[in-house]
C-alpha cells in the first residue's frame, strides 16, 4: 500500500513553513508582492486602495486579501 501524503502523517507534530516576499511600490497605494516558498513557486499579487482613499482601484484592497487569507 502506498504511503499517504505527508500532511496526513499523524507522527508529524510540527512543521516549519517559510515564505519570502519581495514587495515594490508602484504608486502610493498600488503594491506588487512576489512571494516564493523555498525559492520556488513564485506568485505575484497586487493590492491597491479604491479611489475614495486615493488609490486607483486597480487591484483588490489589502483588507480583501487579508479576509481571503483568513478564509483559507
Amino acid at each position: 500500500m502506498a504511503p499517504g501524503p505527508e500532511g496526513l502523517d499523524p507522527t508529524i507534530h510540527t512543521r516549519e513553513i517559510a515564505f519570502e516576499a519581495d514587495v515594490q511600490s508602484v504608486t502610493s497605494f498600488l503594491k506588487l508582492a512576489t512571494v516564493s516558498h523555498n525559492g520556488t513557486a513564485h506568485k505575484t499579487f497586487a493590492c491597491d486602495e479604491g479611489p475614495s482613499l486615493g488609490g486607483l482601484g486597480s487591484a483588490p484592497t489589502p483588507l480583501m486579501s487579508f479576509s481571503a487569507a483568513l478564509a483559507f
